[in-house]
């Protein structure tokens, strides 16, 4: 059987990573009760965490790292698509690069963290717009509320249409 590749926000592995590891877990509280012993409370279903560690090869790896490390600072919430697993929304929330000696060949470590459904995500900081994007798109994927984002960007003439590398910045 053949595992389809990984991918997120449009970024497709050409090497599946060497590890994977997906933790699901239930978020249990432990309350100490005096002279009775304890109690566990059920919280619910934690979000997955998804780690792993992989290698880009090839002449053009380090172009394959500098992708990654900009979908990393980018940040916000994308489907993320993992071998033999139905996708999912997730946040790219850890990323590490490992010096290893080698021609060609960049390792790297990840770390994912899912988003749910409904959950907005606050973005932060500075972002570069792509060409084609608009401020409508920050207010979508963050869920920033629009008139404090275009009170934000008092800059940014069209806020339908930005200019690639146009600074949008966070309310």
């Amino acid at each position: 059987m053949r595992l389809m590749a990984m991918s997120f926000k449009g970024l497709c592995w050409q090497v599946n990573p060497t590890e994977l590891n997906v933790e699901y877990a239930q978020n249990i509280r432990e309350t100490t009760l005096p002279f009775a012993g304890s109690r566990l409370t059920d919280l619910g279903v934690k979000k997955r965490q998804v780690t792993g560690k992989g290698y880009f090869v090839g002449s053009t790896c380090m172009e394959q790292w500098r992708k990654l490390e900009e979908l990393f600072r980018k940040g916000g919430p994308g489907n993320l698509q993992l071998p033999g697993l139905e996708p999912f929304r997730a946040v790219l929330s850890g990323l590490r690069l490992l010096g290893e000696e080698g021609a060609d060949i960049v390792k790297y470590s990840f770390a994912f963290t899912e988003v749910w459904a409904g959950e907005s995500y606050r973005g932060q900081g500075v972002h570069r717009a792509e060409a084609g994007e608009s401020l409508w798109d920050y207010a979508g994927r963050y869920g920033w509320d629009m008139e404090l984002l275009r009170a934000a960007n008092p800059h940014i003439r069209d806020i339908a249409c930005l200019e690639l590398g146009e600074e949008v910045f966070a309310p």
